[in-house]
């Protein structure tokens, strides 16, 4: 079984397209509320030049965006490791800091696999489907314990593989 490495491309694509229409209309309300409102409620002298200014509203609006984005992305990615979506949503938002993101990050499943025979869908450490009872991960027949497919010896009793096959 092996599990392709995951590109940035692809985790990007993860994103889902309501994450984007809300990070670009925050990063619009940031630019609007810095250009237009702020300006106007504050003295000359307090701002710094406009083309200072409006480089700090647009990075503004970035870092707004990328937070949104990354709401989103942990939205859906952790659908897709098995995780209670919600409650890593809301842990992301409300603390603070972007600890709830490093949190996330740290503790998450790994990425879910579909069972070879019967589709289901089985964590990456599992032994076995759930639903049918296929060896998702060949074992040596010595020992039991969980080989790579092209293991010629089992690291762990030093006996030439036999690998079940169910």
């Amino acid at each position: 079984m092996s599990q392709s490495k995951s590109t940035f491309r692809n985790e990007v694509a993860v994103i889902p397209a309501v994450a984007w229409w809300i990070a670009l209309f925050a990063w619009a309300l940031v630019q609007f509320v810095m250009l237009c409102i702020v300006p106007h409620h504050t003295q000359p002298k307090e701002l710094p030049p406009l083309p200072v200014w409006s480089l700090i509203a647009t990075t503004m609006g970035v870092i707004f965006g990328v937070i949104i984005l990354m709401i989103g992305y942990v939205n859906v990615d952790s659908k897709r490791r098995g995780m209670n979506s919600l409650l890593w949503t809301l842990l992301v938002i409300i603390v603070p800091k972007a600890l709830g993101f490093i949190a996330y990050f740290l503790l998450r499943k790994p990425l879910m696999i579909p069972c070879p025979k019967c589709g289901t869908s089985v964590g990456s450490d599992f032994r076995f489907c759930p639903k049918c009872g296929y060896a998702v991960t060949p074992m040596c027949a010595h020992c039991g314990r969980s080989i790579q497919a092209d293991y010629v010896c089992c690291p762990y009793c030093g006996k030439n593989v036999a690998v079940t096959a169910t």
